[in-house]
C-alpha cells in the first residue's frame, strides 16, 4: 500500500479527487462520532470539510453538532441552524424541518442541549421523537456527531453510542496524552465501535507518521484497543482565511494540501475498515438514552 505522502502528491498532480470505488455499502446509516481529547485540535473544521468530501462523492451527509460548550458547526458552513432537536416534539414537525441545508447538499442539525433534555422526556414523548428521528436513516448515508472535547460522561456517552469513532489529536505532548486518555476512557466505558485516528496540525510527513505510529502502539498495548489510521491533515494557513470568511476550506481553498489531506481521508473511511452492523440514527439514540436515563 502506498502511504499517504505518496497518495497526497498524486493528488496533487493530476488537479483533482476521483470517486473511490466503494468496495461494499452498509446496510443502514453509519453514525460516526468525531472527538478529541482536548480542545483546540481543529476537530470541528474537520468534521465539516470532512462531509463536504464525502459529499463530494455522492455520500449523503448529515452532521449533528452535539457540542455544548462551543457549538460553532453553523459557523463554520456560513449557516444558521433553524432549530434544534426538541422541536421534534411540537405536532406536526417533521425531520426536515429541524434540518438546515448546507454546501453540496450536506444537511445540519444543532442538537445542543436539546439532547440532553431527552433524559427528562416521558415513554411516549421518547417514542414519538425517535419515530420521527428514524427518518434520517431513510435519507443520510453517513451521520457525523460532532461531540465536545474532553472525556466528560457526556462526550462518552456520544463516542460509546455511535458505530464507529474517529479521534482527532495533533502533534503537540498534551494533545497526544489527552487523545491517549480519551482511548482509556473509551476502554474503560467498555466501548465496543471501531476506532479510527487522525492527527491534525502536521508540519511534515514524518512527524505525522510518527504520532500515529506511536499512539496505535500504545493503544494496543496497553489497552488492548485496535485502532485504525485514517492519516493525518498537514498544518495550513488557509484554514484560517476560511474560517474567518465563514466558507469551509475544501469549498475556499480545493486545491490546498491540507483539502487533499481531507479528502485522502475520506476516501479511506469508505473503502477501509468499516462496521459489520450499522445500528442507524434510531440504534444510536436508543443506545443513548440507555446510557442518560
Amino acid at each position: 500500500m502506498r502511504d499517504q505522502a505518496e497518495n497526497l502528491r498524486q493528488l496533487v498532480n493530476n488537479g483533482h479527487w476521483r470517486s473511490p470505488v466503494i468496495k461494499g455499502e452498509a446496510l443502514k446509516t453509519r453514525v460516526i462520532a468525531i472527538t478529541s481529547g482536548k480542545g483546540g485540535v481543529g476537530k470541528t473544521n474537520f468534521t465539516v470539510n470532512l462531509a463536504l468530501a464525502l459529499a463530494k462523492v455522492g455520500k449523503k451527509i448529515l452532521i449533528i453538532d452535539a457540542d455544548l460548550g462551543t457549538a460553532n458547526v453553523d459557523l463554520i458552513l456560513g449557516c444558521s441552524a433553524q432549530a434544534n432537536i426538541l422541536k421534534l416534539l411540537e405536532e406536526g414537525v417533521t425531520a426536515t424541518d429541524v434540518i438546515t441545508d448546507g454546501p453540496r447538499g450536506i444537511k445540519f442539525m444543532s442538537g445542543g442541549s436539546g439532547i440532553y433534555q431527552l433524559a427528562n422526556l416521558d415513554e411516549f414523548q421518547l417514542q414519538h421523537l425517535i419515530t420521527k428521528i428514524t427518518e434520517f436513516d431513510n435519507w443520510a448515508d453517513i451521520i457525523l456527531i460532532d461531540t465536545g472535547a474532553g472525556i466528560s460522561r457526556t462526550v462518552l456517552n456520544f463516542v460509546t453510542a455511535a458505530d464507529e469513532v474517529i479521534i482527532v489529536t495533533t502533534p503537540e505532548p498534551t494533545s497526544i496524552t489527552d487523545a491517549y486518555a480519551m482511548m482509556k476512557a473509551y476502554a474503560g466505558n467498555e466501548g465496543k465501535a471501531p476506532l479510527k485516528l487522525v492527527v491534525n496540525r502536521v508540519i511534515e510527513t514524518n512527524e505525522g507518521q510518527l504520532v500515529l505510529d506511536k499512539l496505535i502502539k500504545v493503544a494496543f498495548r496497553f489497552l488492548g484497543l485496535s485502532i485504525d489510521s485514517l492519516g493525518f491533515v498537514y498544518e495550513d494557513r488557509n484554514l484560517v482565511k476560511a474560517v474567518k470568511a465563514q466558507k469551509p476550506l475544501l469549498l475556499s481553498y480545493p486545491d490546498t494540501i491540507s483539502a487533499k489531506c481531507i479528502e485522502h481521508i475520506a476516501e479511506r473511511l469508505l473503502n477501509g475498515k468499516g462496521v459489520a452492523h450499522c445500528n442507524g440514527i434510531r440504534g444510536f439514540f436508543r443506545k443513548f438514552l440507555e446510557m442518560v436515563r
